[in-house]
Formats: structure tokens, C-alpha cells, sequence
């Protein structure tokens, strides 16, 4: 499921976005994987791969950020 979500606080706190359900990890993860091209059935490591590569990239980052920023509206 989410478990990269935990190496996430800083970046997700810096959005104003902390997750404190299960049901609300599940949905920040959805919508990460959504956001970076990833399939809800891909294997945790492989979206944790992918997410650090958009976390290094200033202009990833951002869209990211906002995806997720507006997906918990």
C-alpha cells in the first residue's frame, strides 16, 4: 500500500498535508501514484523509486505538491 508514505512527513507537512488515518495514507498514495504514472497495483519499492526521483526535481516536486495539494480539497 503506502509504505514510502512514512519517508514523506517533511515534504507532506511543507504541503500542509498530514495524513493521520490509515484511510487517509490510502488516499494520499493514490493520489501520488496517480499523479507520477503508477498503477494502484504496482509494488510499493517501484512507486518509492519513481517518487524520489520527483521529490530531486524542482519542477516535479512542485506538480506534485499541487496534485496532491488539490486532491485533498
Amino acid at each position: 500500500m503506502s509504505c514510502y508514505i512514512r519517508h514523506m512527513n517533511d515534504f507532506l507537512g511543507d504541503i500542509d498535508i498530514v495524513p493521520k488515518t490509515k484511510e487517509e495514507r490510502k488516499e494520499i498514495d493514490l493520489a501520488i501514484r496517480e499523479t507520477i504514472g503508477k498503477d494502484s497495483l504496482d509494488q510499493c519499492n517501484v512507486v518509492w523509486k519513481d517518487v524520489k526521483i520527483w521529490l530531486n526535481n524542482k519542477d516535479k516536486k512542485t506538480e506534485l505538491a499541487t496534485a496532491l495539494k488539490n486532491s485533498m480539497i
